[in-house]
């Protein structure tokens, strides 16, 4: 074990936190912090304390206690949640050690927009086409979410929309930074309606990690009859972006900002000219209605198309993703202590795929012309039942995956079917509230995950239709309990899941993805979190300490590949341990101030755990002023990240051949911006 037990127990004590953000997305008011404020609204839960699976709230005030350019730093707050920037706009994120699966992108955890499923049937998320401004919320819900949510086995992200309100607003911000970052955004507040634009630069701290995006979006919140409510959503991100490639250890030692070099016939990164270019936009419409005090209705409608264009060190790749898709949820309540929840979701994909030699960064010959049809639909239901102090919770949705692919650039054509169906999911709870202040709960669920049409048609232009769903069941109890007047509240789950199928990463010598199932994995952990509100807000100071801990022991229960055994190792890109120290403090004059500390363990690199990253500790600060001066609300802001200047390996490439895994993460880091608006 990488910490004595004593300290492990000092930690889950001391240092753990929860989120406890209210939900006010009021531009840059303040938001008052109070633990009643936490509303929830995982599987179709009201608060926090009556809600029996582990969940993560992140409210806009955690959102801006770092530099106000993306989630990345607030979901690493969180226990058990983890997100990676590989280099400027990449992200890797994942639930529980998902991206065990994932080496760039997010797979095997479900995203949703302001209840519009975000993932893509194919299972892939695109995570990096969203600003930083059109996020106005995150719930982190963590293990299979089955019952209601359907596909995966890591995890389900709720990301909730900027409020739109009656206001008339105009704001506009500017920050910069080192390493060339230069961001801006301006926003139009209209009663009912809220257009943005924002755009983000940086030349990044590697070679070769220079990175450009726009984000146009708008929004209404427009009534259609009585008790009914439209929301529309349009989104268009315009994103450039390049990769660096991964490093051995020689090189990450000798130079850890160097982009990949060419050896041999690999060429490097910059030769190449490996990047991203990618164009997407996302038009969705949600409704909402209740028809009278026991049934009410949600229901979204969307459209989804993106072009990619990737010249990589293996290929050149262009893509085009379109994709539609819908979903549809009731609930009805027939009396105070029963609740029913149920309803459908339906989406439909037709990608096609052109890749090409690489020339030095030019399209060559032809190397394949694939095209692939996606059908995902599911059906869900979940009843509720509360008997005075307990909650019964039972679920189940059933789910149905079906692919074609036809690669019409061989003699003859290759033309293929995949079908996952008739997979039911389902989910046990039961939580126990003792009084309004403590509450426990179990939670018993079962995860089945496809593998991504990414990781059946790999990147290294082979396709492995005998791939498996992951399938698995999850066990987790756990508790909350509030405090001292409420100034302190404790949130802590344990949880054991064996996971059989598990997909896993391989890369070829040139650095491209490939996947296999890894026989059975074997996954527990303790995530816990701790908030202590050292001085009130009514006070002249308010001090606001947190603190969150992960211990997650995740190993290879049986997995042989040809002669070699990996059984009993450690699954490889997971942290046996990771905690997290914050300190909110205000002043009613409107001086800020926000500390972070976060250490991570050593991680292992390969099923074979011969190679390691260093264990990392990063401190980083934020100081910033705002104050409303009649009708003009005014933020100053300032920080650092990194503060130690640690050089430390992020977003690793797990498994990566001859011992390619190391992508540096930025060293000491400064930001400063001003943020201005005219409220009415």
């Amino acid at each position: 074990m990488y910490m004595p037990s004593r300290f492990v127990l000092i930690i889950l004590f001391e240092l753990f936190t929860f989120p406890l953000w209210a939900q006010n997305r009021d531009s840059i008011e303040s938001v008052k912090l109070t633990l009643d404020s936490v509303v929830i609204n995982a599987y179709g839960s009201k608060n926090l304390m009556t809600t029996p699976t582990a969940v993560n709230k992140i409210g806009l005030s955690q959102l801006q206690r770092y530099a106000n350019t993306n989630v990345l730093q607030a979901i690493n707050a969180t226990p058990g949640a983890r997100m990676e920037e590989r280099s400027p706009g990449s992200y890797r994120l994942n639930i529980r050690g998902s991206s065990v699966r994932s080496p760039y992108g997010v797979r095997n955890v479900k995203i949703y927009y302001d209840d519009i499923p975000f993932t893509a049937p194919g299972g892939n998320s695109m995570l990096n086409m969203l600003g930083f401004n059109n996020v106005g919320g995150i719930e982190l819900i963590k293990g299979p979410g089955s019952s209601v949510y359907g596909i995966g086995t890591g995890g389900v992200v709720l990301f909730n929309a900027p409020t739109v309100n009656n206001n008339i607003m105009l704001e506009a911000g500017a920050s910069g930074g080192s390493f060339g970052a230069l961001n801006y955004n301006v926003k139009l507040q209209l009663p009912k309606h809220l257009l943005a634009y924002e755009e983000q630069g940086a030349d990044g701290y590697r070679a070769h990690t220079e990175m450009k995006r726009r984000v146009a979006s708008y929004q209404a919140l427009l009534p259609t009859f009585f008790k009914a409510n439209l929301t529309i959503h349009a989104i268009y991100s315009d994103l450039k972006y390049q990769t660096p490639g991964a490093l051995t250890l020689a090189e990450y030692e000798a130079n850890p900002k160097q982009a990949r070099p060419t050896v041999g016939a690999n060429q490097g990164a910059i030769l190449a000219n490996a990047s991203i270019k990618q164009q997407a936009f996302l038009l969705g419409l949600v409704h909402r209605y209740a028809f009278d005090e026991k049934w009410r209705n949600t229901t979204s409608l969307y459209g989804f198309y993106n072009e990619t264009e990737n010249p990589a060190i293996q290929n050149y790749e262009l893509k085009k993703e379109p994709h539609w898709g819908g979903r549809t949820a009731f609930v009805y309540e027939p009396s105070n202590n029963i609740s029913l929840h149920f309803g459908g979701e339906l989406q439909k994909g037709d990608f096609s795929s052109r890749t090409y030699r690489n020339l030095q960064g030019n399209k060559g010959n032809q190397n394949t012309n694939d095209k692939l049809d996606l059908l995902q639909w599911l059906a869900f239901a979940q009843v509720n039942w509360q008997v005075k102090k307990w909650l019964f919770t039972v679920g189940a949705s059933t789910n149905n995956l079906n692919l074609g692919f036809l690669r019409n650039s061989e003699t003859p054509n290759i033309n293929a079917h995949k079908k996952f169906s008739g997979e039911v999911q389902p989910r046990f709870a039961v939580l126990f509230s003792a009084s309004e202040h403590f509450s426990t709960y179990i939670n018993v669920a079962k995860g089945f995950s496809p593998p991504a049409s990414s990781e059946i048609f790999a990147d290294n232009n082979s396709y492995n239709l005998a791939l498996k769903a992951e399938k698995g069941w999850n066990i987790e109890p756990g508790f909350r309990w509030k405090l001292l007047n409420q100034r302190l509240f404790l949130d802590a789950s344990y949880f054991h899941m064996l996971l059989s199928n598990a997909v896993v990463t391989r890369r070829d010598a040139a650095g491209a993805n490939y996947y296999i199932n890894a026989g059975q994995n074997k996954q527990q952990g303790v995530e816990a979190s701790l908030s202590y509100q050292l001085l009130k807000e009514s006070q002249p100071l308010s001090v606001l300490l947190q603190g969150a801990y992960a211990w997650h022991q995740f190993k290879y229960d049986d997995f042989v590949q040809l002669n070699q055994d990996f059984s009993g190792n450690r699954l490889p890109g997971v942290a046996p341990h990771s905690f997290t120290l914050m300190a909110d403090i205000k002043h009613k004059s409107g001086l800020l101030a926000f500390l972070t500390f976060n250490h991570n363990a050593k991680i292992a690199l390969n099923d074979a755990n011969t190679q390691y990253a260093n264990a990392f500790q990063l401190v980083s600060a934020k100081l910033g002023y705002q104050k409303q001066i009649k009708h003009l609300p005014l933020q100053l802001f300032a920080g650092v990240d990194n503060l130690l200047n640690q050089t430390y390996s992020l977003g690793n490439d797990i498994n990566g051949f001859g011992g390619r895994y190391y992508n540096v993460a930025p060293g000491r880091s400064f930001y400063f911006g001003l943020k201005v608006g005219w409220l009415k």
